[in-house]
Order: C-alpha cells, then sequence, then structure tokens
C-alpha cells in the first residue's frame, strides 16, 4: 500500500491477516499511529511506516507487535520514541528513524538503548551519526541533569562542538605549518564573517548562526590547501 495517499486507517482494517509478515505503508499521508490497527498481526516481522507525516505512535502499539524485526519510520515527524515504548519488540534487528525531528534529550536516550542492545539502527551517513551520538552519549554521563534537559543537551553539544573546531583550528593536521599566510587569511576571513553578517549588516546573536558560520569557514578554507 505504498504511495496511495492513505490518511485514516479503520481499527479493524488488517484483522483477516494473521498470517501476514510483512506490512508497507511508506509515502503515504498518515499522521499517527493507533494500536487496534496490529491487534490481530501476530506473525508481522517487517513494518515500513516511513515518509509519512506521523507526529504521533500510540504508546501499546509495540506490545501488539512483539515479534517485529525490522521496523521504519524515516523521514516522519516523530519528536520522541522512548525505549520503554520500544521495549516490547524483544526480538527487533533493525530500526530506521533517520529524517525525524527528535529532540537531543530522546535521540541520546535512543540511541544508547538501540547501541547496548545491539540493534542496528545507522544509515549510510554512519559518520555524522556515530559523531552526534558520541556527544549526546558524552553530555548524558557527565550529568544526570543534563541528561533530563533538553536545553542544557543543547548547550552541551553546542560547547563540544566549538571545542571541536578550536582543535581542528590548532592542530597542524587541519592547516599545515608549511602555508601560514593562507592560515593567517582564513582566521581573518573568520573572524569577520562571525562578527557581521555581510549581507544585511547585522550582528550574529545565536549560538547556531555562528556554528554554522564557523563550520562553512572551516570547510572552505581547508579546500583551498
Amino acid at each position: 500500500m505504498r504511495d496511495c495517499g492513505i490518511r485514516e486507517i479503520s481499527g479493524h482494517a488488517f484483522d483477516a491477516l494473521t498470517y501476514m509478515k510483512k506490512l508497507g505503508l511508506s509515502y503515504n499521508n498518515i499522521t499517527s499511529v493507533k494500536s487496534q490497527w496490529f491487534v490481530e498481526l501476530i506473525s508481522l516481522e517487517q513494518l515500513d511506516l516511513s515518509y509519512n507525516h506521523i507526529e504521533s505512535i500510540e504508546s501499546t502499539v509495540f506490545e501488539k507487535l512483539r515479534g517485529l524485526k525490522l521496523l521504519d519510520v524515516r523521514e516522519n515527524r516523530l519528536t520522541c520514541l522512548e525505549p520503554v515504548q520500544l521495549a516490547p519488540m524483544a526480538g527487533i534487528e533493525k530500526f530506521r528513524f533517520s529524517g525525524n525531528p527528535l529532540t537531543f534529550r530522546c535521540r541520546g536516550t535512543l540511541t544508547l538503548w538501540l547501541q547496548d542492545l545491539g540493534i542496528n539502527y545507522k544509515t549510510e551517513q554512519r559518520g555524522v551519526e556515530n559523531w552526534l551520538d558520541s556527544i549526546l552519549w558524552l553530555c548524558a554521563a557527565d550529568d544526570g541533569k543534563v541528561a533530563d534537559s533538553e536545553v542544557l543537551m543543547k548547550e552541551c553539544v553546542i560547547l563540544n562542538l566549538f571545542n571541536q573546531l578550536r582543535t581542528g583550528l590548532t592542530t597542524a593536521e587541519s592547516f599545515p605549518l608549511s602555508i601560514p599566510q593562507e592560515c593567517i587569511y582564513a582566521r581573518n576571513e573568520l573572524t569577520r564573517c562571525v562578527a557581521t553578517d555581510n549581507r544585511r549588516g547585522r550582528e550574529v546573536t545565536t549560538n547556531g548562526h555562528v556554528v554554522r558560520k564557523l563550520l562553512r569557514q572551516l570547510r572552505e578554507s581547508k579546500s583551498t590547501v
């Protein structure tokens, strides 16, 4: 039932499909997932809900899907999936959730739980995922208060990012000593870039804006070396 424009599913739509092992509902317009859909799907092993508009999944959904091995909820609008919610799927082997606006707090808790259980959750962007998740785990491990606060988690990630940028800017491997003039030019450009929004003449006031500019300037500077 891929790309069928589905928005709503009646509560007993799948009741006669007791032996079905795969269910694909990707590329539709589903906004919420109800536990009643899966009451009779006791043999289901693969569920694909990717590329919908899902904002919520009822907390009891996965109690009906204890035999599930593959769950795909990529490219939806989920902000959180708690481990306690997923725990009933004792046999889950692969879980795909990229493309959802998960909070830092939620992603850190979720990915650490998946990692501990050996559940495959990584996609083709392994470098990005490993980097972000490692920082989230580090932030959560350092202080329990940070782990429970989205604001503190964001601050911790930003601080770690700045530390890594500072290390990159001062490491010989990042900017070889044989090109000091290029380094000086890049430093001056970076300072001006961070200090002022050249297009509108406004001062940069947000951490996110500064980080974005730092990353862009660092990438451009290194590409010219």
